[in-house]
């Protein structure tokens, strides 16, 4: 997940505090969102970074648990989570939002024509919260502060009942002073709390919007002046989980306009998640993301404030976006460490099949811990996605796990955008299902929104290089633009994802030729010969790609063109790239007589190379892992072709090197 970057930049954010205030005389603190993939370990990250800052003021909340809040109402509950004592550290707290808190519970109506008795109303109200502070009595209460703050994390701690109805904990003098002092503006403070009170009647998004202003400011104002009263090492850190479900963005851009408006710095850290960026307002960058987004290993406060504008043109500057990274096959090897002394092939194909997406890894080491470790280990691994999942209570047919992965990973999508991603992953490149009207079945709609929906939820992602390091050899990105007329390089749907939605696609013969046929009429009318070959193959036209590379093999002028031109057109997917009770050695001489019996006679070494290389292209036809069973096929096709090609191709000698 790149947590060590982010990690890095968590900390030092929370220290730039400055003899007890955060950071006078810079740009304060950013707003930290960790953007990824469903299922890339937000959550994780979120809560690994609420364990490194757990002995210093903290709170966690989540949009998507909890039910939907008001600004005025995420503040309270993010000030009960800050407020809680914590050892060696003096408590915050929160006076002014205590009092703007009580003043617009619904059950306290302030008489507006006697400011005398509102005022003896204020007291009375305030006295009976202080007292009744002293137990939480109410078991609902209790369970949505749960739900809301994952307070069950934090040991020992004391719940407070009804949060918003009775604020945070603190002395009355302190309310009463602090409190009724900062609401002092053109009008006594009992003047102004009443007509607080009244705005908190009032049913207008206008007014309502004054409220949730006035609270949040309180809210920001007693941080403020408890860092100011007392010296702290750290700032206070707000871990906000899915700022993209509702409500998550209403109090953060509130929290970033007042930010805006006041100049002031904050002693506030907040650190949230969102797995769609365009619920993120963040600087503005070209491609699919549609937002500035930093790797971990670029992430720091020096970095966010390089890339503010002079004078910022508007708000987004305080928002700094980084991205998740998936899984590395050691971070994969440490999830399956207890099956992989009876599996040792489970992590490393969990990581080549995901590429890391740590949800998806999860699954699959979870399907191979029930997967017994007896002869045929293997063919079920191979399988490992047509494994059944069945669910508690239902009698229906179990669903395979590719099917439920595939449903949760694209969760949040109507069932029309799921099926047009189906057919959009036949092509290569994801803007190419636009370009050849795949889609042309399709509402205007989902026509429309498909392609900002999949980019905005990180779904799009450089293509991987396509050479022996993708066939189970060694080495990787070392043909890069070898060829005359390249690959454009355009934004490719995650290899994971798109595997999935291959599988989905490959159950309807029909459906797959129609798609592939298509793009390949496209392609050929737009003179992009390795995309015509690649959908060939795809296809099953082997004789056609065999003679096409047969004649390739000695009109490049060198033996890496080639080799690009061969993997570019290899990385085609296969109706059924993997059958898991015969082995992809036993199919390759199967595939190479079926698909191409003329090539087979004629060009022996060749067709079975490239059809090695085709079924290559899928994870499961690597196994095992240290010595991939087609790598002897494809070495030998590679050493047999460059005997008996043109004597220049002593570079086909070299790649054959690659799978020994």
């Amino acid at each position: 997940m790149g947590i060590e970057g982010i990690e890095a930049l968590y900390q030092e954010c929370r220290t730039k505090v400055q003899d007890g205030r955060a950071g006078r005389g810079g740009r304060g603190l950013p707003v930290v969102v960790l953007v990824g993939t469903r299922g890339s370990g937000r959550t994780a990250a979120l809560a690994w970074l609420g364990y490194l800052g757990s002995h210093r003021p903290h709170a966690f909340y989540d949009f998507a648990s909890a039910g939907p809040r008001r600004p005025h109402e995420v503040a309270g509950r993010l000030a009960y989570g800050l407020s809680h004592r914590f050892a060696r550290q003096p408590s915050l707290l929160f006076p002014r939002l205590t009092l703007g808190l009580l003043v617009v519970d619904p059950g306290l109506s302030l008489d507006a024509n006697d400011s005398r008795r509102a005022g003896h109303q204020l007291r009375h109200a305030l006295q009976d919260a202080h007292e009744n502070n002293a137990a939480a009595d109410r078991a609902a209460d209790v369970a949505g502060l749960l739900q809301d703050l994952n307070l069950l994390q934090i040991p020992g701690i004391g719940l407070l009942a009804g949060l918003i109805r009775r604020p945070p904990r603190l002395p009355l003098g302190i309310a009463r002073r602090t409190g009724f002092s900062w609401y002092a503006g053109p009008h006594t403070p009992v003047d102004e709390l009443v007509a607080l009170n009244r705005l908190s009647k009032s049913r207008t998004d206008v007014d309502r919007a004054a409220v949730d202003r006035r609270l949040c400011e309180a809210f920001l104002a007693d941080l403020r002046g408890e860092y100011a009263r007392r010296r702290r090492d750290r700032n206070c850190v707000v871990l906000l989980d899915n700022v993209d479900a509702e409500g998550g963005r209403d109090f953060l851009d509130l929290l970033v306009r007042l930010r805006d408006e006041s100049g002031v710095p904050d002693p506030l850290l907040a650190v949230a998640t969102a797995s769609d960026t365009g619920r993120i307002p963040g600087p503005f960058a070209r491609g699919p993301a549609g937002v500035w987004i930093r790797s971990p290993e670029q992430a720091s406060h020096a970095d966010w404030e390089r890339s503010v504008p002079d004078p910022p043109p508007d708000a987004s500057w305080h928002w700094y976006c980084v991205q998740l990274r998936d899984l590395t096959a050691a971070e994969v090897s440490q999830l399956g460490a207890g099956i992989a002394d009876r599996l040792p092939e489970a992590p490393p194909l969990a990581h080549r099949l995901t590429r890391g997406h740590a949800w998806s890894a999860g699954r699959l080491l979870e399907a191979a811990a029930r997967i017994p470790g007896r002869g045929d280990a293997e063919v079920l691994l191979r399988g490992i996605l047509a494994t059944p999942v069945p669910s508690a209570g239902d009698d229906s047919e179990a669903p395979p796990l590719d099917r439920v992965i595939l449903r949760d990973l694209l969760d949040g999508m109507n069932e029309e955008q799921r099926a047009a991603l189906v057919v959009c992953s036949a092509a290569r490149e994801f803007d190419a299902a636009w370009d050849a009207d795949l889609l042309e079945s399709f509402t205007l709609r989902t026509r429309n929104g498909l392609a900002r929906e999949t980019g905005t939820r990180l779904w799009l992602v450089d293509p991987v290089p396509q050479d022996a390091g993708a066939r189970g050899g060694r080495g990787s990105g070392y043909l890069e633009n070898s060829h005359p007329r390249p690959l454009s390089g355009r934004p490719v749907l995650h290899p994971w994802l798109r595997l999935l939605l291959l599988q989905e696609l490959a159950r309807s013969r029909s459906r797959w030729d129609e798609a592939h046929e298509q793009l390949q009429v496209w392609h050929m009318l737009y003179g992009h010969p390795l995309d015509v070959r690649y959908h060939a193959l795809a296809l099953g036209q082997l004789d056609d790609v065999v003679d096409h590379l047969a004649r390739s093999l000695t009109e490049l002028p060198d033996t890496d063109a080639w080799l690009y031109e061969l993997y570019a057109v290899t990385a085609a997917p296969l109706r059924t790239p993997v059958l898991p009770e015969r082995t992809a050695t036993l199919r390759v001489d199967r595939i190479s007589a079926e698909l191409a019996p003329r090539s087979f006679a004629e060009r022996r070494a060749l067709t079975m190379l490239v059809a090695a290389l085709w079924l290559a292209g899928d994870p499961r036809n690597r196994l095992p892992a240290a010595r991939p069973e087609l790598n002897d096929t494809i070495g030998s096709m590679f050493q047999s072709l460059a005997m008996h090609s043109d004597p220049r191709r002593v570079g086909l000698r070299h790649e054959a090197a690659k799978y020994i």
